[in-house]
């Protein structure tokens, strides 16, 4: 059996089908391809329509197979330079060790960070710390019985002392997975997916974020509404699908999306206001995936 996948990933089919396939205010385009020698390069696009601002980045990765190790290197329009190293399941099986760095040449400033990963059958630990003056530590564990999921996460500032936490849990099958998730005792998620066919994915989500405090000081805090929302996918025949979303402020998320050859998807989407027809926020976005 597989191992139980890290925090960040409980509740992700539910969450990717909320937010995949919509980009909507943008025009994307991304490029995947693989060179002879076994390197990697996938480059990225945008350009926002509210704001005429082109962004981009480009990614090249590389696999040592025979060490386990994966070389990253990213660049992106505001000239921040990324990158990291990885090894994987040669030290033992099942560990991963990672470390990566952020430079920005413009203003000099720099930052790190170290990753540990150890995943089982049954369970699935991730710590991480920021190399730098003011390091914040991560510890998540992920523990799997059968079809049962359970999780949590914990974030500590070492200088600021301020502590922040996550519990989860959840229940999965081939078709379904329910996830539950409690953020710092405040805030709450509940998500539910559903694959009903070959041609049809649901899912539902239910949440409230954390109380936040207020912008001016000595303003009271104020709670945050409870979000709901409804999505779908519909996969048409052809390689095309149709996506569709509404939540409770009426914002009604609809997209299209075709593949045209191979190596070659398109797909459309716009949110619309539907509080406001007329004279509504709506927003439109095309994107275009190439991959060779």
């Amino acid at each position: 059996m597989a191992p139980p996948p890290v925090y960040t990933d409980l509740g992700k089919l539910a969450r990717d089908l909320f937010r995949r396939g919509y980009h909507p205010g943008l025009w994307q385009l991304d490029c995947k391809t693989m060179t002879s020698s076994g390197i990697e390069f996938f480059t990225t696009g945008f350009a926002s329509q509210d704001a005429s601002k082109v962004m981009g980045s480009l990614q090249s990765k590389y696999n040592i197979e025979d060490y386990g190790l994966t070389l990253t290197e990213r660049w992106n329009t505001d000239n921040l330079l990324y990158g990291e190293i990885a090894q994987k399941d040669k030290l033992v099986e099942g560990l991963l060790l990672a470390l990566e760095g952020r430079f920005q040449p413009s203003s000099g400033d720099k930052e790190g960070k170290f990753m540990a990963r150890y995943a089982q059958e049954s369970y699935n630990i991730l710590g991480k710390i920021d190399i730098k003056s003011d390091p914040l530590v991560g510890l998540s564990l992920v523990l799997g019985h059968k079809e049962f999921l359970g999780g949590a996460a914990v974030d500590c500032d070492i200088n600021g002392g301020n502590v922040s936490w996550k519990v989860a849990l959840g229940w999965t099958n081939e078709s379904t997975t329910l996830h539950a998730e409690l953020i710092n005792a405040e805030g709450w998620l509940l998500s539910l997916f559903h694959k009903a066919n070959e041609q049809i994915d649901a899912a539902v989500e239910i949440g409230k974020a954390a109380a936040e405090a207020a912008a001016e000081e000595g303003q009271e805090p104020t709670e945050s509404e409870l979000n709901i929302g409804v999505g779908m996918i519909y996969h048409l025949a052809g390689d095309a699908l149709i996506r569709a979303k509404i939540n409770n402020n009426a914002e009604l998320g609809l997209g299209y999306q075709q593949k045209l050859r191979e190596g070659i998807t398109m797909s459309i989407s716009t949110v619309l206001d539907c509080k406001n027809i007329t004279e509504g926020n709506h927003k439109f976005g095309v994107g275009l995936s190439l991959e060779c």
